[in-house]
């Protein structure tokens, strides 16, 4: 992920402002550090409201983290193929909003990657596997390894399939803590991906910067954002280079192999969930076919393309470009 800069320039306009009445909460959840604040009358209050939020995100680890052996999405990997598994209704909810971008997005988002993720050794020092094991996680990999039935929230495993949620949990966090804080002004950036409510002050949005995806402490785009959410994804910082070959850390499901692209895809969207997917999809597909899906689908992207020479090169949807400032 590659946002920077967003709570501490919020913290900075308004300092600017002469306004006050912002509370800040810092905690570490879902594996990394996630800044709140919000706009309230008194600092008692605003931290009340903020522990709610912070129990959402809390709640969202305890279903999806797959580092916790007690999570929801653990014991469903964990459930012998063709044993149904029954889900809460927010989680069938979820399930069927994932499966439905799999299908929209042609395969490019497919969290069901778990044996890939492993082959790669994604998580670890990264690995070169071989063409049997390559083989042996594609095809042990893709939804069609899960039988979902709606009507009754259950899902049934086929095969070895594992699902990750390291292409939407975070989404789906930042939703339930925006419907804790719905009605405030708010923001949270959640290990990179910021999402707000109302505006950060009458007629302003809130400030977040993108990080030129070469040199992560310098920002490349400024942006107001009034609501929604903004989720990048990025190739350059937690890649690995494993026997002179690349490893990065977003698989391209449909290859089963790290995705080409090295630079970084920033999304903006009312849903935090969607921006999370989208972002994740669209850095699979690449520049140009992730630019003209986004046009025709109707969403706010944009790609930065990093150059050899170090020059970045910016490329937007017509609808993201109302978001950049300066």
């Amino acid at each position: 992920m590659t946002i920077l800069h967003s709570l501490a320039a919020g913290a900075a306009l308004l300092a600017t402002l002469g306004a006050d009445g912002v509370v800040e909460r810092h905690v570490y959840v879902m594996g990394t550090r996630a800044s709140l604040a919000v706009w309230e009358d008194s600092r008692s209050a605003g931290l009340f409201v903020l522990e709610s939020a912070v129990d959402a995100l809390e709640r969202t680890e305890r279903q999806l983290s797959t580092w916790r052996d007690d999570s929801v999405l653990s014991a469903l990997n964990r459930t012998p193929s063709g044993t149904p598994f029954q889900l809460s209704l927010d989680l069938c909810s979820l399930f069927g909003a994932i499966s439905d971008w799999h299908r929209v997005t042609d395969g490019a988002f497919d969290p069901s990657i778990g044996e890939l993720l492993e082959a790669w050794d994604v998580t670890g020092s990264g690995r070169i596997p071989t063409a049997t094991e390559l083989e042996r996680g594609r095809s042990s990999s893709g939804m069609r390894h899960f039988d979902l039935d709606l009507a009754q929230c259950r899902v049934t495993r086929v095969g070895a399939a594992r699902i990750d949620a390291g292409a939407f949990g975070k989404g789906v966090a930042l939703d339930r803590a925006a419907a804790v804080l719905s009605g405030r002004r708010w923001m949270i950036d959640l290990g990179g991906q910021v999402s707000v409510g109302r505006q950060y002050v009458d007629g302003l949005g809130w400030p977040v910067a993108v990080a030129d995806p070469l040199r992560r402490d310098r920002p490349a785009l400024n942006l107001l954002l009034r609501e929604g959410s903004l989720a990048t994804s990025g190739g350059s910082e937690r890649d690995l280079m494993v026997a002179g070959q690349r490893v990065g850390h977003i698989i391209d499901p449909r290859s089963g192999s790290p995705a080409d692209f090295t630079g970084s895809v920033s999304v903006w969207h009312q849903s935090a969930l969607v921006a999370d997917v989208l972002s994740t999809a669209m850095f699979v597909m690449g520049p140009d076919e992730g630019l003209r899906w986004a046009e025709a689908a109707g969403i706010a992207a944009c790609f930065l393309e990093s150059s050899v020479a170090g020059e970045i090169r910016v490329r937007m949807t017509s609808s993201f470009g109302a978001l950049v400032v300066g």
